[in-house]
């Protein structure tokens, strides 16, 4: 019976951590949602009503935190340029590829912060990163862009033009943001494909 006891004891404790892990997520999610990417794992705790340890356990930084939140978002990308090497059509694939690319970044704050930084905490987000510029570099080749990129370089560009759009008021971004892409696309595939 004390066996039982204690086996529902430990089931318990698991579903509080369990618990805990999502509410931690959750307002991590939240913050970095709302811009804050830099939020100190002091406050997380604070607002995920839990303990500092408890905090710890799950992102023993707050660049982990960030990563684990931004992870999902980089996924997402490579399905995005899986599905744009699949497209007959290589320019177009490789522009629709920088529109989804360009809209996730300015949509989740640090995303692209994650995707330049070369010092990665989590192991899964270093690998789905490697995995990502690969796929760039394969949709520029295949659009035979002049001057020739790497994955790399491309995702740095795109940094670039996400700070370009952001000085641009609210109201005006997504016009700028469709501006600097075109600018951008062609100037990528201007000579004809060999």
């Amino acid at each position: 019976m004390s066996y039982q006891l204690c086996g529902s004891r430990e089931a318990a404790m698991r579903a509080d951590v369990a618990r805990n892990n999502q509410k931690i997520f959750e307002k991590a999610r939240e913050a970095v949602a709302a811009g804050e990417t830099d939020l100190k794992l002091n406050e997380l705790a604070r607002r995920a009503g839990v303990g500092v340890g408890t905090v710890y356990r799950l992102f023993p930084t707050p660049r982990a935190m960030l990563e684990a939140v931004v992870e999902e978002g980089v996924i997402e990308l490579n399905r995005v340029a899986a599905e744009a090497e699949l497209d007959p059509d290589p320019r177009r694939a490789l522009g629709d590829f920088l529109r989804a690319a360009l809209t996730a970044a300015l949509d989740q704050p640090g995303l692209f912060d994650v995707l330049i930084t070369l010092d990665d905490e989590r192991e899964t987000l270093r690998d789905a990163k490697v995995e990502l510029v690969g796929a760039t570099s394969r949709l520029l080749a295949r659009a035979h862009t002049q001057p020739p990129l790497t994955g790399e370089n491309m995702l740095k560009l795109l940094c670039g033009l996400i700070h370009a759009i952001s000085e641009h008021p609210a109201d005006r971004r997504q016009a700028a943001a469709d501006a600097y892409l075109l600018l951008l696309r062609n100037g990528l595939v201007s000579a004809p494909a060999t």
